[in-house]
């Protein structure tokens, strides 16, 4: 058994705020199923959005994230969030975090940083770090939690199960409520499942991108940290909002990757295979429209003609501005064999973002006592319906910060007697394939029946081949010894079934849902959370 004040599940920007501003308070263990920056925060290219530019103001930014959220957000929520953002960049920047400067010459003042503009925002109000803001983010969030002597970190981790009423037989009978004490964590290099103890435990995993094929996220974001919460009895909300990104790399052999929606913000234009524009007949904003609608226009025009990608033209963009500004993204490209200041980018919408999650307050409360969550694994009012561009480090950023701030870290815990995890002794190599196979026909199923555009006779189909492939991996899981790959597979299966289920509660479209059979947007019924 190991024992600490704070746990914290994943290393992301929320993970790894948390865990330093926690330390101040007590001990601080930091688990990551691969090397800290294996996360989502190292993969965001475009930036983080805030009210940094005096012609910008928050009531702005706010009509902007309700509007591109459909109007589901909660206001109070999104108020919230937004005016902590300048305070907060703040922060980033006195721990090391470097900003892309109007005036390379001066310090990294709020008043001096270089800001961009995103699809959906009315402001310049993205600051960034060239084309990879979230990598130098982890990479002063990492520095500083290495050289903290009260955050211990744990790499090549991976969290099973919280430790709840679940797992403990209780002596002196029901105990009201379910609260977590920590977790049954794996080291994956001995497979050996130890008890992490903590008085608060902070889910800080990131999205569930996997569960689709086509996607951009790292390998490890397979919903871990929803799947946990909702075995542990926590609610799951607005989980049918999966946000498909426009602008994914497409080539023949799969394995693209994200090209930032700031290349369209600086001026890249979106183009069918003949060269012909079309997102001006889809809005007004045309090529700078919400994700959501640029997504759908893509998928319409796509199916219409046949076609397996869109042209993004950045070609008439000084050839300086692109490879100073998208350095990342010319890197990969040039690997690629294309020339983005020459040649225009094939591209496709791809799964991206969970605008749902494990539901939680603004300083991420959960109805499990003594679990916090935080960032994309939690839904807490701030995307509605869709998430409006660079909102995402924002919300971990903030998130993170209150709840390690919240008056509750202080308080004492009771814990029940934990017992040991029941390891199973044996693994049946021969039906690994139950795994392996499973695995490939989520991401399929998701890919074909739970896409961009839905309806309700393949999201049916599709729910019940899930159940059952789902009821094949747990059955696996309760009869073998624990492996990374199994428990992963299951939460794909488990998160994969919430998104349907979702999906078939709401008879309309909205933001990142589009159903057939309800074309219309129905505020009547449907301007509310969808709850598991």
């Amino acid at each position: 058994m190991k024992e600490y004040d704070f746990l914290v599940l994943g290393s992301g920007i929320s993970g790894l705020v948390f865990a330093l501003q926690a330390s101040k308070r007590g001990r601080v263990a930091v688990i990551t199923k691969q090397s800290l920056n294996d996360c989502n925060t190292d993969y965001a290219q475009g930036g983080i959005a805030a009210v940094l530019d005096i012609k910008d103001s928050f009531e702005e930014h706010c009509e902007d994230t309700y509007i591109a959220g459909a109007e589901l957000g909660k206001k109070e929520v999104i108020r919230r969030i937004i005016t902590e953002g300048p305070r907060l960049i703040q922060y980033l920047i006195d721990i090391g975090t470097d900003f892309t400067k109007r005036n390379p010459s001066y310090d990294n003042r709020l008043e001096n940083l270089s800001l961009t503009r995103e699809g959906g925002h009315s402001h310049r109000r993205v600051a960034y770090y060239a084309d990879s803001t979230g990598h130098q983010i982890m990479q002063a969030l990492i520095r500083n939690c290495r050289e903290n002597p009260n955050i211990d970190i744990y790499e090549n981790h991976l969290a099973i199960d919280l430790i709840t009423q679940h797992h403990v037989v209780q002596d002196l009978g029901f105990v009201p409520g379910i609260s977590c004490w920590g977790a049954y964590v794996m080291d994956q290099a001995t497979l050996k499942v130890h008890i992490f103890k903590a008085r608060k435990t902070l889910l800080a995993t990131g999205g569930a991108g996997q569960i689709y094929a086509h996607n951009t996220n790292p390998s490890v974001a397979t919903g871990d940290g929803m799947a946990m919460a909702r075995l542990a009895g926590a609610r799951l909300a607005n989980m049918e909002f999966v946000q498909f990104h426009p602008t994914a790399f497409w080539q023949p052999a799969g394995n693209g990757f994200l090209i930032s929606e700031a290349l369209r913000g600086e001026g890249a234009v979106l183009r069918l295979t003949d060269g012909s524009t079309f997102m001006e007949n889809y809005h007004p904003q045309g090529n700078l429209a919400p994700r959501d609608i640029v997504s759908r226009a893509m998928d319409v025009e796509m199916k219409r003609r046949g076609a397996r990608y869109c042209l993004l033209d950045a070609t008439h963009i000084p050839a300086e501005k692109l490879k100073s500004h998208f350095r990342y993204i010319d890197s990969k490209l040039s690997k690629c064999g294309i020339d983005f200041t020459k040649d225009p980018i094939p591209v496709a919408p791809a799964a991206h973002y969970f605008c749902g999650g494990v539901l939680a307050t603004v300083d991420g409360l959960t109805d499990i006592r003594n679990l916090f969550a935080a960032g994309e694994v939690a839904c807490s009012g701030l995307h509605g319906a869709n998430r409006l561009a660079s909102n995402s480090l924002l919300e971990a950023l903030v998130m993170a910060w209150l709840a390690a701030n919240h008056p509750s870290m202080d308080e004492d815990v009771v814990f029940p007697s934990i017992p040991e995890w029941k390891q199973m002794d044996d693994f049946y190599e021969n039906e690994w394939v139950i795994i392996s196979h499973n695995r490939e026909i989520i991401g399929t199923i998701m890919d074909g029946y739970v896409g961009i555009r839905r309806s309700r006779r393949l999201l049916k189909y599709a729910l019940s081949r899930l159940e059952n492939i789902y009821n094949e991996i747990n059955n696996f899981y309760q009869h073998n010894s624990v492996r990374a790959a199994v428990v992963e597979t299951r939460n794909m299966a488990i998160i994969a079934i919430a998104v349907i289920r979702s999906a078939l509660s709401r008879k309309e479209s909205r933001g990142a849902h589009y159903l057939v059979e309800y074309p219309e947007r129905d505020d009547s019924r449907y301007q509310t959370d969808t709850i598991i």
